[in-house]
Order: C-alpha cells, then structure tokens, then sequence
C-alpha cells in the first residue's frame, strides 16, 4: 500500500516556498520518509525491511495508538516503552505530522 500525501505537488509546494520558505505537511512524501526511516526495521503489508523482524509490524497501528502517543514515541520511543529498541529520530515539524497522520490510517 502506498499513500503519497501530496496536493497539486509542484504547485503547492512552490506557493509554500515562495510565501512560508518551507513545505507544509501535505508536501512530504510519506512513503519516501517511510522508506528512508523506518522500512528497514519493520513491515507493512507484508513488504519487510531487512531488520524486521527487531521493529515489527506496522499493520494496524492507526487503530491502537492516538497522535499524542504516536508523537510522544517517534521523537523520543524511550518514553512510551523503556525497553524500546528504536532510536530517536530526527523529523522536522512536517513530517512528523505529515508521518503521524499516515499511521493513524494504518488501521
């Protein structure tokens, strides 16, 4: 399943730039942030990353975890679950909420 949040991508985003001098959320690409930061170490619909088997699945995660929570993990996992093997990340404003509103539709 590949969800690309993107509205009018090239229009949006030069209208972001010229009058924000940065993208919204809407203008990350979800799925290219999904590959680079977290395919490796965890599966969604049955496509793994090579450590998979350490993050797990992410199939379903929409409908056991609210935004807040979400949040709270992805900047600092240690925080939700002490014995998290998950790094923290770095994500700038818009992808992480751009990211957190994709899993909320992993349900």
């Amino acid at each position: 399943m590949r969800i690309v949040i993107v509205t009018s991508f090239v229009a949006v985003l030069a209208s972001t730039l010229l009058t924000t001098g940065s993208a919204s959320a809407e203008d990350i690409d979800v799925q290219a942030l999904y590959d680079k930061k977290c395919k490796v170490c965890h599966s969604l619909g049955g496509e793994a990353g090579k450590m998979a088997e350490k993050g797990g699945p992410l199939d379903g995660v929409g409908s056991k975890r609210d935004a807040a929570w979400l949040r709270a993990y992805l900047l600092d996992p240690k925080s939700k679950i002490e014995a998290a093997k998950m790094p923290a990340l770095k994500y700038t404003d818009e992808e992480l909420d751009a990211f957190i509103d994709y899993m909320l539709s992993l349900k």
